[in-house]
């Protein structure tokens, strides 16, 4: 892979496939990969000529096993503190997503685990192979998500799943995935390239009006009310604080080190 580039754009006609492809990384989400991404789906929609997006990973065993946790500013700088009370480059790209005019598919050809979880949950539509496995591993890592993650979950699965997914840390199998909503489809391995792929191609020949107002209109009256500017400072200086904790520190080693970790609350 040497050489190649992070993020591979693919177009047929008026549907654009965009691959993370990062396969012997396991597709780990960084943030200049990330803010790539946000670039190329703003300048998608710009453009107007696509009428789907299909996001996939390299490979065949993982779609992303999230976001690279040695990325993790431990110590943010000053400036790197003013960045993440903006938008950090992982919720740019998840914009990026929703302010996409028209269907965004998440083609999980393998294993989708924080970030790249996340990632899934943004598109509107995810198709998982039978091998996929899906999970939210902050509570197993010593960090409180960034509140705008959790809203995700809340709009796509209701509160009691998100709660259950988030408290836990579990991996969830591809059936699993479906029962609770996670998921739209769960297809045989073989199939997953065409099962999405003639979804992609029935979208697309959809009216663009109502495909780009029905989105537009859905997500609005999914939409949470929008919290005060105090409450939003609060939530995110618990996301900030948990990044200088011990128990991120311990979560990173004990994940590196393949062991269980040893949490203080601290």
């Amino acid at each position: 892979m040497t050489g190649q580039p992070e993020l591979l754009v693919e177009r047929e006609g008026c549907i654009c496939t965009l691959v993370i492809n990062r396969p012997e990384k396991r597709n780990f989400l960084v943030p200049g990969f990330l803010l790539k991404m946000a670039d190329v789906i703003e300048d998608l929609s710009k453009e107007g000529s696509v009428r789907v997006l299909v996001i996939r990973g390299a490979g065949d065993k993982v779609f992303s096993a999230g976001y690279d946790i040695s990325a993790l500013p431990t110590t943010p700088s000053p400036d790197m503190e003013v960045s993440l009370k903006e938008t950090p480059p992982l919720e740019k790209a998840l914009l990026s997503i929703r302010d996409f005019p028209y269907p965004v598919i998440a083609m999980l050809n393998g294993h989708a685990f924080g970030g790249g979880c996340e990632l899934a949950i943004a598109c509107d539509i995810r198709i998982a192979a039978q091998r996929t496995n899906m999970g939210m591993p902050p509570a197993r890592l010593g960090l409180v998500y960034p509140y705008q993650g959790y809203r995700r979950f809340l709009t796509v699965l209701g509160f009691a799943r998100t709660l259950e997914i988030f408290l836990t840390g579990r991996s969830y199998d591809s059936q699993s995935c479906l029962t609770m909503g996670l998921v739209n489809y769960v297809v045989d391995d073989a199939d997953i390239e065409s099962f999405t792929y003639e979804l992609a191609g029935g979208l697309a020949n959809n009216s663009p009006l109502s495909l780009r107002g029905t989105k537009s209109a859905l997500y609005k009256i999914a939409e949470y009310p929008i919290l005060k500017k105090d409450d939003e400072d609060a939530l995110r200086s618990l996301f900030i604080q948990s990044l200088q904790s011990e128990d991120i520190e311990e979560g990173k080693r004990a994940f590196m080190e393949k062991r269980k970790p040893h949490f203080k609350g601290r």
